[in-house]
């Protein structure tokens, strides 16, 4: 299934030079845009250890962009950070580091909107100011998480060629902000888009009490009062109440789009910007990682960005992905053991593409490296999909059987809908964002029940499970999948929750991952659904749009493909491999009042057999060869 690990890289000194430099703070800088606003940030450069006086230099510019305020961790002395959780091993190892608060949050004037294209024109300014700066080599390049991951992309895409951008290193960042968290195959979510406004005054909060620590002067004081009056224009910058009625944010539109990476993937490639990418089976924007890795090797391979790699296409070590089992809030925790890696990736990265280091990182012909969820083995790949991972459809069959072959029965299982509070990954996954995961490592405890039986959420007359026999030897699930559902409903509209399970042989049901679908929003864009060549669909693609929006007519059967987000998980020998079929995934998906009132009493008929027989597609190859690389795989 993946090509044998490169070893140039773990033959590669982890870090670069040995780190030999003190850490000179500077707070508050300002830096002007075109329309007058004044943005600050904080800036980290390097000293002499022994005299504490600035190092000679000239060192390479490493940058971040933040909402979360940029001071924000700087004073926890057991880290050595320098805000934003970033560690000082950037400044030791010869980088000035620059943390900037975007406009309208922490001590930055003007008014904030969730990854608004003004900050893109701002970060292009700001870019140009850092390669300006005394003892700079005149190179930038970025690095952040989450939020912080996206505006880099954003940037990039949009800055321009010859730029003193040369690289970013986008961590858990999202290629489609929509299709993502905001409404994944249409369900609105406007109670997680309320978490995320709700941390807005919170950042603000903490943005406040850590500049007070920081304030220098009277006239620092003067300032913070002036951007916090500024700052209350974007406290209802997000479109929820929008949403939540039915409106057009509601719908995949222009407002998303703006703030979409995948939209820019081509032009990051055109702007010649290597990107290292950062993603996790677990993250909130599960799908994110490797559908940035294949646009942008696409784009490089002068391919559609939207298409699937083909399995034989050469990858360009520009662009590479580093893919975990994290959660959101897990990398680079202190509780987690690859902290210390995801520095050594950043230096090894910047080294190479900001000091012209020739440490062996294009020296691959596999730059994806993702790891198994459930055996923690790590692989080495070229391609996503997965070459070697062959496109199966399971049919779901009598007696709630999962089988390779269509069933010749024409049954049907029935499902009703409910809005119920659920016990799922989803929860830890989508709201919390595995925060409650770091707490229960640094408590040494186990993880959430709901995080690892979900036997909870198959009970009738809310799921029908699907289950195959025990496997006669192992077996991998890796990348895309998607569920043909053909189905009578009872009312206009229906929610589709499709799970993927492993079943060991004491019955406990390991959640793997899930995927959803309003009902509504199940007319495919051929142009940009990926298939295999036998016309399964590998990964659907809903336009989500008020103009594509198609109600059931109650008690006829309607065909709905789902995606279910990518994994890459081994089934033991064994073990059995389930499918259930559900009706919510509550909290973590919350259909918008609009969208409440067409589900309400709604009965799914689920049809097992027919030329339209019901199915799951799932990516099954053997065993991949393990990735020895010290550096890119922990």
């Amino acid at each position: 299934m993946f090509a044998p690990p490169s070893t140039a890289l773990s033959e590669a000194a982890a870090g670069g030079e040995t780190a030999a430099y003190g850490v000179a703070i500077t707070h508050n800088v300002p830096i002007t845009m075109n329309d007058g606003v004044v943005l600050r940030s904080n800036i980290y450069a390097p000293t002499d250890p022994a005299t504490g006086e600035p190092a000679p230099g000239p060192f390479p510019v490493v940058l971040t962009l933040t909402p979360y305020g940029k001071d924000q961790g700087e004073s926890d002395p057991t880290r050595g950070d320098v805000g934003m959780g970033m560690d000082t091993d950037l400044i030791e190892h010869g980088y000035i580091h620059v943390t900037v608060d975007v406009r309208g949050t922490g001590l930055s004037g003007g008014t904030w909107s969730f990854e608004q294209p003004r900050e893109s024109a701002d970060g292009a300014r700001i870019v140009e100011w850092a390669s300006r700066l005394p003892n700079s080599t005149g190179s930038v390049g970025m690095i952040g998480e989450s939020y912080s991951g996206i505006n880099q992309l954003l940037l990039a895409g949009r800055i321009g060629a010859g730029s003193p951008l040369k690289a970013i290193l986008p961590i858990v960042p999202s290629d489609d902000v929509y299709r993502d968290v905001a409404a994944p195959g249409g369900v609105t979510n406007p109670l997680l888009l309320a978490e995320f406004l709700a941390n807005v005054p919170l950042s603000e909060l903490n943005a406040l009490t850590e500049s007070l620590k920081t304030a220098r002067t009277p006239t620092d004081l003067l300032n913070l009062v002036s951007v916090m009056v500024d700052h209350l224009g974007g406290l209802g910058v997000l479109p929820v109440a929008e949403i939540a009625a039915g409106g057009p944010a509601a719908y995949d539109g222009q407002y998303w789009r703006d703030r979409s990476p995948h939209n820019v993937l081509g032009k990051i490639v055109a702007n010649d910007i290597p990107t290292m990418i950062l993603g996790g089976w677990r993250d909130a924007f599960q799908r994110g990682g490797p559908l940035l890795y294949a646009g942008l090797q696409n784009a490089a391979a002068g391919r559609p960005v939207s298409a699937p790699m083909s399995p034989h296409q050469k990858a360009d070590p520009r662009f590479q992905l580093i893919n975990g089992d994290w959660y959101h809030n897990q990398l680079g925790q202190p509780t987690s053991p690859d902290r210390l890696r995801v520095n050594a990736v950043a230096l090894q990265w910047f080294d190479h593409w900001l000091k012209g280091v020739d440490n062996g990182v294009t020296a691959t012909g596999t730059p994806m490296r993702t790891v198994d969820k459930t055996t923690g083995e790590w692989t080495q790949g070229a391609t996503y999909p997965f070459a070697g991972a062959v496109p199966t459809r399971m049919y779901l069959g009598g007696g709630h059987t999962l089988r390779a072959t269509r069933p010749t029965d024409t049954g049907s299982d029935a499902i009703t809908w409910t809005n119920a509070p659920l016990c799922t990954p989803s929860i830890t996954q989508f709201l919390l964002l595995g925060s409650d995961q770091v707490e229960l490592d640094k408590a040494g405890l186990p993880p959430s029940r709901c995080n690892t039986d979900d036997r909870g959420t198959q009970q009738a007359p809310h799921a029908s499970t699907y289950t195959t026999p025990p496997l006669t030897r192992p077996q991998v699930i890796a990348g895309p999948i998607s569920a043909h559902i053909r189905a009578k409903v009872s009312t206009l509209d229906s929610e589709w929750v499709v799970r993927i399970e492993d079943v060991a042989p004491d019955g406990t049901s390991k959640p793997l991952s899930r995927g959803a679908l309003l009902g509504s929003q199940r007319v495919l864009d051929s142009s940009r659904t990926w298939t295999a060549p036998d016309g399964t669909i590998v990964m659907p693609y809903h336009p989500h749009t008020a103009s594509s929006t198609s109600h059931a007519l109650p008690g006829t059967p309607q065909s709905y493909d789902i995606e279910v987000f990518p994994m890459q998980a081994t089934i033991a020998a064994g073990h059995r491999i389930r499918v259930t079929i559900g009706t919510n995934d509550s909290p973590a998906l919350l259909p918008s009042i609009a969208q409440t009132v067409n589900l309400i009493g709604g009965v799914y008929d689920i049809q097992r057999g027919g030329a339209e027989a019901s199915y799951v597609q799932l990516p099954l190859a053997a065993p991949g060869a393990p990735c020895t690389d010290t550096v890119m795989c922990p």
